[in-house]
């Protein structure tokens, strides 16, 4: 969670404490620098977002969807501190012209053309939103989805520009509001791009998406028709719906299930879930954490009721700031078992905002039940893979550059703190190697308890880019609190990827079979599977075999091979690396590397067995256990993972 990921003019919470500290710095201004404060109070808190997915992979949709979304005030529902001021916020209706898209191949020397992008019609504007010449009054909020034909598309730059065809185009969304310069907002789309390297009866999905039923002043999503176009743009099969618990309530969460219902379809499933914000028992100030709640695997429209028949589907609660508590941590999860769910601990290394109060996760108060001998009830694992962020930009509606003029400083620039791949360690170390070593301790219970590992997008929409507010950032670059910032993350870019043999089930259920036993592995391109062939049948999966998430025991001369499967793509690249980590009551040994057979660096070609006799040397007694990351590097230089969940095993040593 941040805290805000629209395109906006300065929000009431920046101008307020503009406010606040100039009051404390002067005691008079010049005249321009009043009328200049007069006319950015007059324009708090309205926001303009256009977005439109990074990558188009369906190449049955004829389509290119840009969402558009004008927003005149602040929203006046949820249980937070901005909830309680917004009522008092009110403004004049916005006078809505129409909508410009324009198009050009990438390049900074290429620019747009004077003329948009025509739909059918004609006209001087892609959308027009005037009735008998007059513009379309907006009193608080608009959304429109362009959907923009491909091959129109495709004959407008084969019209302006020389050298196509183009597979990446830059976009520039241009929103035409009567007393207001252009809000121009600057996208990048690749066109035509292929499929997602695939494993059969694994299915990828993101286990963390915010939908237009996250709608705060500080964070908002998309409508889900447009986020199930998104989806299958991007290769993803399944989506969980973890809008904030700080907004949900019974009725918003029954109007979801009832969009669902339209919505799957088998090519697509949308699951209801919940991302609840809870105390964590650990004393201090800083305790707010997340938790992405996941409804039971037999009735996956059950909801999280406190007791059987009751219509109290969501679990509700404040977001943590001062006069809006939040829900104890234990006593949301306990609900969450209750009814039959599971959940894993969201981003618990990753503070959101201080305003909040928020903190992270402790391996004692919060994660472990109070004996130490298991997780606490409910709880499977931990989500530290959360967003897939680069880069970040100063420059929130062009972070790519593409405008001539722009300032490159202030374009995407590498963020060593932000990278996701820091930030995935720092929580494997902190949180996940220690309580697998936790479940492997002496007097820990046999079989241990499994920990497991998930990646989520936390994607607000976000389909191109994350724009963003994030007040733990701009507390040491105060630039960003007042226009914001960009990342790269966008959804589809992360996916926990989940073994499905019988299919995903028409609501979702043998996809939260595998997350709550851990039959997942985590991946931005490449896939690596790894698990016992028991029956010899040459696949993975059949009824007995051994996979990510499971336990076996074998006496140490009977080991049997641990077999791989792998697939990548020229758009991810080869594999350079496959590591195999051992881990025991003492800790992880040191990755050691696998070699990648020559000529099968793209694809296994099938299952490739490992003999693991030289591996498991640490595993003298009692039970461990064995996961392996995957590691690809494309032309450009770019890096992609995957991480299997572990397989638990225990050797027999005579």
């Amino acid at each position: 969670m941040h805290t805000n990921r629209c395109f906006s003019r300065p929000s009431w919470i920046t101008v307020a404490g503009t406010l606040l500290l100039g009051c404390a710095t002067a005691t008079a201004e010049p005249p321009q620098e009043i009328e200049g404060l007069k006319q950015t109070l007059e324009r708090t808190g309205v926001f303009f977002r256009a977005d439109a997915p990074y990558v188009l992979r369906d190449a049955t949709d004829p389509f290119l969807p840009i969402c558009v979304e004008i927003i005149n005030g602040v929203e006046k529902t949820g249980r937070s501190a901005i909830s309680k001021i917004a009522p008092y916020i009110t403004r004049e209706p916005l006078k809505l012209e129409g909508i410009n898209v324009f198009a050009k191949p990438p390049g900074a020397r290429r620019q747009f053309a004077s003329q948009p992008l025509l739909l059918a019609g004609g006209g001087e504007l892609t959308f027009d939103a005037r009735a008998e010449g007059q513009p379309l009054s907006l009193a608080i909020r608009w959304r429109k989805t362009l959907e923009i034909p491909r091959a129109q598309l495709a004959d407008y730059l084969r019209q302006h520009y020389l050298g196509g065809p183009f597979d990446v185009v830059d976009l520039m969304v241009s929103i035409r509001v009567v007393g207001w310069p252009a809000q121009n907002t600057f996208l990048r789309a690749r066109d035509n791009a292929p499929p997602l390297p695939e494993l059969p009866g694994w299915y990828r999905g993101d286990m963390h998406y915010h939908s237009a039923y996250t709608d705060n002043p500080a964070e908002r999503g998309h409508p889900l028709s447009v986020t199930k176009q998104a989806a299958v743009e991007t290769g993803l099969r399944w989506v969980v719906l973890a809008d904030h618990s700080t907004e949900l309530n019974p009725a918003s969460y029954a109007q979801a299930l009832k969009e669902i219902r339209q919505l799957n379809d088998g090519g697509l499933v949308f699951i209801r879930g919940e991302e609840i914000t809870a105390v964590s028992a650990k004393e201090g100030m800083l305790t707010t954490v997340h938790l992405v709640a996941l409804p039971c695997p037999d009735d996956p429209e059950r909801g999280f009721p406190p007791a059987a028949g009751s219509a109290e589907t969501v679990i509700m609660g404040g977001d943590g700031s001062v006069g809006n508590p939040a829900v104890p941590l234990q006593a949301a999860l306990s609900r969450i078992a209750a009814a039959g769910g599971f959940a894993y601990a969201a981003h618990p290394f990753d503070p959101i905002s201080p305003i909040l109060r928020g903190g992270t996760w402790d391996l004692a108060s919060d994660f472990l039940a109070p004996d130490g001998m298991g997780l606490q009830p409910g709880l499977v694992g931990l989500e530290p893979w959360n967003r897939a962020t680069t880069v970040t930009a100063d420059n929130a509606r062009d972070p790519y550059c593409i405008q001539r003029d722009s300032d490159p400083a202030a374009c995407f620039q590498p963020d060593k703190d932000a990278n996701h791949y820091t930030r995935l360690e720092r929580g494997i170390e902190l949180g996940w190697r220690p309580l697998l070593e936790k479940g492997l301790a002496e007097n820990a219970p046999s079989p241990p308890f499994k920990v497991l590992l998930a990646v989520g997008s936390d994607a607000h929409g976000d389909f191109n880019y994350e724009a963003t507010m994030d007040a733990v950032d701009f507390l040491s670059k105060p630039s960003r609190g007042l226009s914001g910032y960009a990342e790269d993350n966008a959804f589809g870019k992360l996916a926990t990827v989940v073994y499905c043999p019988s299919g995903m089930g028409a609501r979702g259920e043998n996809i939260l079979r595998a997350l709550q036993n851990g039959q997942s592995v985590l991946s931005n391109g490449p896939l690596l599977v790894a698990g016992f062939d028991l029956d010899k049948d040459g696949n993975l999966g059949s009824e007995g075999d051994i996979m990510p998430g499971g336990r076996a025991a074998w006496d140490a001369g009977a080991i049997p091979p641990l077999q791989l499967q792998w697939a990548s793509s020229k758009e991810f690249g080869p594999l350079a690396s496959i590591r195999l980590i051992v881990g025991t009551r003492r800790g992880e040994a040191g990755a050691q590397e696998i070699p990648v057979p020559a000529g099968k660096e793209i694809e296994s070609q099938g299952l490739v067995p490992i003999d693991l006799h030289s591996y498991m040397e640490a595993l003298t007694a009692g039970w461990g256990y064995i996961r392996l990351e995957a590691r690809t590097r494309n032309a450009a230089g770019e890096e992609f993972r995957c991480y299997t969940n572990p397989v638990w095993v225990r050797v027999t040593v005579p």
